[in-house]
């Protein structure tokens, strides 16, 4: 099995559920997350999660993408 590894997010912002998708788009463009007009990423990697208190996503962007490595033969 290969290993797993460990991935620090190049960006990590937390942003309020319910705030509107222009606003979270705006918020995610000037923490330097290069995303299209839809909150899509146009490069590396988004990953959105809901925090553990139910009130904000959190947005973790990777520049490069998590490419995981095969181990070799």
């Amino acid at each position: 099995m290969a290993k797993l590894l460990m991935h620090t997010a190049t960006v990590t912002l937390i942003l309020p559920f319910d705030i509107e998708s222009d606003a979270e788009v705006a918020a995610l463009r000037c923490a330097g997350i290069p995303v299209d007009a839809l909150g899509n990423a146009e490069s590396g990697y988004l990953f959105v999660r809901l925090s553990n208190n139910r009130c904000d996503n959190i947005f973790r962007w990777f520049a490069t993408g998590l490419e995981q490595k095969l181990p070799s033969l």
